[in-house]
């Protein structure tokens, strides 16, 4: 298994604990997947995707200048939440007014209801908006850069949340229904939940989809290696597919003692990552001279990450 095997992939997304250089490898990436019409994504909140790429992106689809086929986006899962609403907003409504209790609660209350955040329905509607952009073929491969361990865990795993609450939502109706015996036809609340649900398995499905592969980037340090062992262990019990390990900014070799030392504690830990994650293909990467940033220093990068055996230190 070679890292060049994640430039075959169609959807491949970077994650990892932040500043180990997941954005920076996910853009190189991108880059490396030209000319082939690609889209980098960014669901970071913090989205650093723009400084990395030394352009304003925001949340259209733009042009990376100089990037030739390359598009960009940077995600608001929260903006997307907000429109999606509003386009359903009636939907929603009829969901609530035909549900169990919902006769008990006042028109304030149950526009109040309406308002709340549901659990997981940004980060969803985030990822349903990629891959809706993946159904309509634009593209030819998507590449994803997530924010920062704790929260691409919660991205992943939203699906199965907000499953969990359509359930719900289901049981509350057949209830409604049986009390009031109104077994009638499905109606628009049901085509609504009915979408809702398929949308969610796709998503589901295309996060465990052989086309799709979660490229873990970390560093030779204590914590980060630890947190990278809990993010792994996460993945596969997702059933997301994983297969590529980039320890990052590695010291490189100089003569000065402060080198050695740093050198000597690295190599114990990259064996302990080698020995840990014995089923994953590892790859190191030396700290840059200049920092991989701009789209010629993108590229650069790139030659050296995927064409690692030529890893020297800049």
């Amino acid at each position: 298994m070679a890292i060049t095997d994640i430039l075959d992939k169609q959807f491949i997304i970077f994650g990892g604990k932040g500043g180990v250089g997941k954005t920076t490898c996910a853009a190189a990436t991108a880059l490396a997947l030209l000319p082939r019409k690609t889209i980098i994504v960014s669901t970071d909140p913090a989205h650093s995707l723009a400084d990395c790429l030394e352009q304003e992106i925001g949340d259209r689809i733009t042009r990376v200048e100089a990037g030739g086929n390359l598009y960009a986006l940077e995600i608001s899962a929260q903006n997307t939440y907000e429109t999606f609403k509003q386009d359903h907003r009636r939907e929603m409504l009829r969901l609530l007014e035909s549900s169990a209790g919902i006769e008990h609660l006042t028109p304030r209350e149950r526009d109040s209801l309406l308002s709340l955040p549901v659990p997981g329905a940004d980060e969803v509607m985030g990822l349903k908006r990629l891959m809706d952009l993946m159904e309509e073929g634009t593209f030819e491969k998507y590449v994803l850069d997530t924010a920062p361990t704790g929260h691409a865990l919660r991205l992943l795993s939203m699906p199965d949340i907000f499953d969990k609450w359509l359930n719900l939502f289901y049981k509350l109706r057949d209830k409604h229904r049986f009390h009031e015996r109104a077994f009638s036809k499905p109606d628009r609340a049901d085509e609504f939940l009915l979408s809702l649900k398929k949308s969610t398995a796709k998503l589901r499905n295309l996060l465990r989809s052989k086309t799709t592969e979660f490229v873990v980037v970390t560093a030779a340090e204590r914590l980060v290696i630890q947190e990278t062992k809990d993010l792994v262990s996460q993945l596969i019990l997702f059933g997301i597919p994983v297969g590529h390990l980039i320890i990052n900014k590695l010291f490189p070799d100089l003569s000065s003692d402060f080198a050695r030392i740093r050198r000597e504690q690295e190599h114990k830990l990259v064996k302990e990552a080698i020995n840990t994650f014995s089923e994953l293909e590892i790859i190191e990467v030396f700290l840059q001279s200049v920092e991989p940033q701009g789209i010629e220093n993108l590229r650069r990068f790139a030659s050296i990450l995927y064409n690692h055996n030529d890893r020297e230190a800049s």
